[in-house]
């Protein structure tokens, strides 16, 4: 069975471009400034997720990115973000390109012990706006920081990864407090502590990214936050105003739109890939989501 969307991972980045400066499957960061011959030349021919959090600030260059099947021009002086359940495909223009550019691993961040729940309310409000425009000053802001966390991957020190941690929690920070500048609406939630609701409908958000394929049953999910389904329908609708089952179908849907549009797999692939009992009842739910079926939206693209 063909499946050209694939999981990246930042160690397999290092292996096929070692050139590339970071801590091994923790970080990888790039600044290198290339020319692109053909117009609209793909980075990646497929979607792609990475196992981390990516950040690219472009000084030069114009690409489009497609972002959850959701297309965003992206030029100078713009900010990209894509958190690890994203799935990511950039198509470069024929241009001169340079990008403040890194990976981090999702294990990497929690040891670096910054407050994550402060970023909460932005990155609630990245999913649907995951371009941000900055100004001069603040792409200058943040390259210092980038150009310092850069310079020590490059040296052996004895606490070159402590280092490292510390200069990029600054750096995180600063583009946070950045970020709330341009959305100071956010600025309020973000200052709230988490309530146990809010710390339960992150964990439900995980685990959806990590079982959607498989799993699309609310009680799975309940249980394995130790909760009564009724009692988890309530949570995840009060933090968010969507039911438990409207988070599951919008993962379960976009998985298999980028199947669809993407892979090579047959429609019946497809459905026994994501654990429907035959094609027939993926059909339905499909046309149930999207108001196509599955070959209609196939032939479409």
């Amino acid at each position: 069975m063909e499946q050209e969307i694939q999981d990246v991972s930042i160690k397999r980045i290092q292996e096929a471009m070692p050139q590339l400066k970071g801590i091994e499957n923790e970080l990888i960061i790039d600044y290198t400034e290339y020319t692109m011959p053909n117009d609209k030349h793909p980075i990646h021919r497929y979607p792609i997720r990475f196992d981390g959090l990516y950040i690219g600030l472009r000084e030069k260059g114009r690409a489009r990115f497609s972002i959850n099947l959701k297309e965003f021009e992206v030029g100078h002086n713009d900010l990209v973000i894509c958190s690890p359940d994203d799935l990511v495909q950039a198509t470069l223009q024929e241009d001169v390109h340079l990008v403040q550019s890194m990976v981090v691993s999702s294990h990497f961040l929690k040891e670096m012990y910054i407050s994550l729940n402060s970023f909460m309310p932005f990155f609630a409000a990245r999913k649907d706006h995951p371009v941000f425009h900055l100004t001069d000053s603040e792409m200058e802001e943040l390259k210092a920081y980038f150009l310092l966390i850069k310079e020590n991957t490059e040296k052996e020190d004895y606490f070159r990864s402590d280092i490292i941690k510390r200069l990029l929690a600054a750096y995180l920070y600063k583009l946070g407090s950045i970020l709330y500048r341009h959305r100071p609406e956010l600025q309020e939630e973000a200052a709230k502590p988490l309530k146990r609701e809010e710390i339960l409908f992150k964990e439900f958000i995980r685990l959806v990214s990590e079982h959607h394929r498989k799993e699309r049953r609310v009680d799975f999910y309940a249980e394995r936050l130790f909760l009564s389904s009724k009692h988890f329908s309530t949570v995840i609708k009060k933090v968010s105003g969507k039911t438990a089952g409207q988070w599951i179908d919008e993962y379960v849907i976009l998985e298999a739109k980028t199947l669809l549009k993407y892979s090579a797999m047959s429609i019946q692939e497809i459905a026994y890939y994501m654990n429907f009992p035959n094609p027939s009842f993926f059909g339905k739910y499909f046309r149930h989501h999207t108001g196509m079926s599955p070959s209609e939206y196939k032939t479409q693209m």
